[in-house]
């Protein structure tokens, strides 16, 4: 794992002005909270500037970087394993969609910064609205380090976000009254 760490880093600077960089972002969750609810995760749609493929994470100085698979498949993909080590089941008459409608990695200059800014709406059992929040996290690091690290700050950037869901007391409300 090290040696595809570093020869990924190799690569990602030897060619950061024009390299096109395509990972398997793997996802690791996070959360610590428990959550006693049914709640089914619909697709999620990412929406970025125009000129930014559906796969790809935005960024400033790296040149192209790109996922396996669209980067609203791998945002609900990251909020079902989430759920699930929250105690949500999957299998519920609520359903949460969302928009991915920023994923930055703003890397010019000594530091990089990390950006997701995603909405998310949760819906009972007949459609109506239990909540829409938008949630932005961002935050800053070094920018030369060892690949892993950079990889790590992407699941941070994710798992940071789907957390300010998680947390958020319209949300646990919502869910409490009408998910169960």
């Amino acid at each position: 794992m090290k040696i595809c760490s570093i020869l990924l880093l190799l690569c990602w600077i030897g060619f950061s002005g024009c390299a096109q960089v395509k990972l398997s972002l793997k996802y690791d969750p996070q959360t610590t909270e428990e959550i006693s609810a049914k709640i089914k995760v619909g697709d999620f749609g990412y929406f970025p500037e125009e000129g930014v493929a559906q796969n790809e994470i935005r960024t400033t100085a790296l040149g192209t970087l790109l996922l396996t698979e669209d980067v609203g498949i791998y945002f609900a993909n990251a909020v079902k394993r989430e759920f699930r080590q929250a105690g949500i089941s999957l299998k519920g008459s609520c359903k949460l969609d969302g928009e991915v409608n920023k994923f930055l990695l703003d890397d010019l200059g000594y530091s990089a910064d990390y950006l997701t800014d995603v909405r998310y709406i949760l819906y009972d059992e007949s459609g109506k609205v239990l909540m829409d929040n938008n949630y932005i996290v961002e935050f800053n690091t070094s920018k030369f380090v060892v690949a892993q690290v950079i990889l790590d700050n992407f699941n941070k950037a994710v798992s940071d976000n789907i957390k300010q869901l998680m947390i958020d007391p319209a949300f646990l409300s919502g869910v409490q009254n009408n998910c169960s």
